[in-house]
């Protein structure tokens, strides 16, 4: 006769469903829905490890999903700007997978949460610490991958990222070789499957695109950036509640690098339009990006001699970057610096409001040079850049009661 018990195999196990569902929101950008989500898959791994009844190898089997939903959790945290918590919980990651490493199957969570550090650092403004585990992260998936072609997917990814970090500490010829790298992995795996890896490829050819420009490849960087755009515009007819703002993003791209001015006004345009669309929505995910998009806005308004209307975008600009700097300060300094400069350059080419120009550019040297004393290889061109355009603003502007 049945005791009243059920048995264990019929019941559906709560802690995969959760951690598909954290997995799921994340893709969809439904990041506050997604910290919901990793919470739970978190608890329920959580107790599985620490039940007393739970073997050594079922608790291993529960450490390897949760490494995954906090590397989850970090994303949702940093598309937030929780940058904070974001390292918290990509640090508590990383500590459990190391904690496992000599388990062969925690090779991989490993690199997955190398990446998740790697990108909490550089939002927190510690770029050289994010390059060291972006590094050990590719050196890991570089191994699996001799060993199962099936981690080629990750390799991409990890050397995507350590394409971005290489480039943000100036180290330009070598982030060129990683994202080429990269892009021809996508490129075959795209060819094998498209739904799986166009994201990837796309993402690694809009940085392509960018590292060619940084090289002065101009015209290759413009065929990247082209084929970036065209491939986000594909996933965009897919899914736009997650894709338009990476349309919005590759356009931006597109703008910097296009030969034509008329084409390049018309991709900053578009750009502006998706994420004033979307910042309605959600500001805190887009904001960041808006205010990026508004100063090349600007730029290519200054490009085509319409000075007055670039003065205008670069004070709507530095409001917003002004405000995303307030949420994060250090890892919003070098954008807030650059968005103060482009704000006092456009008038000192008009001519206008030449001791707004001056006081935004030596706010803008004040900030350079906190950055090139960090990171001289990043910044010290920008820093004496910056302070001619101060001198030059100094000798056009009147003194007090002239």
């Amino acid at each position: 006769m049945p005791d009243g018990k059920t048995n264990a195999d019929e019941v559906p196990d709560p802690a995969p469903e959760a951690f598909e569902l954290s997995g799921r929101l994340v893709l969809a950008g439904r990041y506050e829905e997604a910290l919901a989500a990793t919470d739970e898959a978190a608890r329920l791994y959580r107790e599985r490890i620490a039940d007393a009844r739970t073997g050594r190898l079922e608790a291993l089997a529960a450490a390897a999903p949760l490494a995954y939903v906090l590397v989850f959790r970090c994303e949702a945290l940093s598309k937030l700007g929780r940058w904070e918590e974001c390292l918290r919980t990509a640090s508590e990651a990383v500590a459990l997978s190391r904690s496992q490493q000599a388990d062969a199957p925690f090779a991989a969570p490993l690199g997955a949460t190398l990446m998740g550090l790697a990108t909490a650092l550089w939002g927190l403004g510690r770029p050289q610490e994010a390059l060291a585990m972006s590094r050990e992260s590719v050196g890991l998936y570089r191994r699996l991958t001799r060993a199962d072609a099936a981690h080629r997917p990750q390799l991409a990814n990890a050397l995507n990222l350590l394409g971005v970090v290489l480039s943000r500490l100036g180290l330009h010829a070598e982030a060129l070789k990683v994202t080429k790298e990269s892009a021809a992995l996508y490129r075959r795996l795209t060819r094998a499957d498209p739904a799986a890896h166009t994201l990837g490829l796309a993402q690694a050819v809009n940085n392509l695109s960018r590292r060619r420009a940084v090289r002065n490849h101009r015209r290759r960087a413009l065929r990247s950036a082209q084929e970036a755009v065209a491939l986000y515009r594909w996933l965009a007819r897919v899914n736009p509640a997650v894709h338009r703002r990476d349309v919005a993003m590759a356009l931006g791209n597109l703008a910097r690098t296009h030969f034509s001015r008329e084409a390049s006004l018309a991709a900053a345009e578009e750009s502006v339009a998706i994420l004033q669309d979307l910042d309605q929505g959600d500001p805190r995910v887009h904001g960041a990006l808006l205010a990026d998009a508004l100063s090349l806005l600007a730029a290519a308004l200054a490009d085509q001699g319409r000075l007055r209307e670039a003065a205008d975008v670069t004070t709507r600009a530095l409001a917003m970057m002004r405000e995303q700097a307030a949420i994060n300060p250090v890892a919003r300094r070098g954008d807030l610096a650059l968005a103060l400069a482009f704000h006092a350059r456009v008038r000192a080419e008009a001519g206008t409001d030449l001791a707004e120009g001056l006081a935004a550019a030596t706010e803008a040297v004040g900030l350079m040079r906190e950055l090139a004393a960090e990171v001289p290889q990043m910044y010290a061109s920008s820093l004496a850049e910056v302070r001619a355009l101060e001198d030059r603003l100094r000798g056009l502007t009147p003194p007090p009661g002239a």
